[in-house]
């Protein structure tokens, strides 16, 4: 972690002193994990652009000096209206199906991708679940049917982001605690697909912070666990 701790002290300074003027797009910015990510952006020095829906609720970001593009993932052309020629540096994919049918990761994905500025974005952070990809082996065979669709889905956008051409990375989180648990602040990032425990969503966010413009993150896949945590889940 020493290297992502000083890639994102640079990231700060930089910020500080004026040197950049950094663009991020958040979708999903809203939620529960979004919201956090969205503030620990801000308080970087990030210019901060929220996808929203013009019914969803902000409440989350109220006091937040954020803009929003307002649209509906799931439809292209809503998209590209919405993002309407601006470029952006940082793209985070924080968002969540919710009510929403399948197949939402992969629409959500595709409609982003074209209508992004490919060539002006530096860095596409996904934030993803355990048991996508190369990871489905941590759960059981039982258990992973059960979560066989939607990890199929969250594969497939995984996928699709790699083959971009983008830089990228990949967070996946396995089990997420209770909306309000405070951060701990020992949540790592490791490459080990067969990790999995639990992480807040606080320390989700950090550990998003500390990855942007660091080489150490870049076309990389991580899970995120959190060492303070010792459960048995029982996957």
């Amino acid at each position: 972690m020493a290297t992502l701790v000083a890639g994102l002290s640079c990231l700060i300074s930089m910020a500080h002193s004026g040197e950049m003027a950094q663009t991020a797009l958040i979708l999903g910015g809203t939620g529960r994990l979004g919201a956090p990510i969205a503030a620990e952006l801000v308080a970087a020095g990030y210019s901060v652009t929220v996808f929203a829906r013009p019914d969803s609720d902000r409440a989350r970001l109220a006091g937040l000096p954020v803009k929003y593009a307002i649209g509906d993932l799931l439809h292209a052309d809503s998209v590209a209206q919405a993002i309407d020629d601006q470029s952006f540096d940082i793209v985070v994919d924080a968002s969540a199906r919710g009510p929403y049918s399948d197949p939402f990761y992969i629409a959500v994905m595709e409609n982003t991708l074209a209508a992004v500025d490919k060539k002006s974005v530096k860095q596409f952070i996904l934030h993803g679940s355990i048991g996508a990809g190369n990871s489905k082996h941590v759960f059981s065979s039982a258990m992973y049917q059960r979560m066989r669709g939607v990890m199929e889905e969250k594969t497939a956008a995984e996928e699709l982001l790699k083959a971009s051409g983008i830089p990228y990375t990949i967070i996946r989180n396995g089990v997420v605690k209770l909306d309000g648990t405070p951060a701990t602040g020992t949540a790592e990032l490791t490459e080990d697909s067969s990790a999995m425990g639990s992480v807040t969503r606080p320390d989700l966010a950090a550990l998003t912070l500390r990855c942007l413009a660091n080489a150490a993150c870049m076309n990389k896949t991580f899970h995120a666990v959190d060492p303070s945590w010792v459960e048995n889940p029982g996957y």
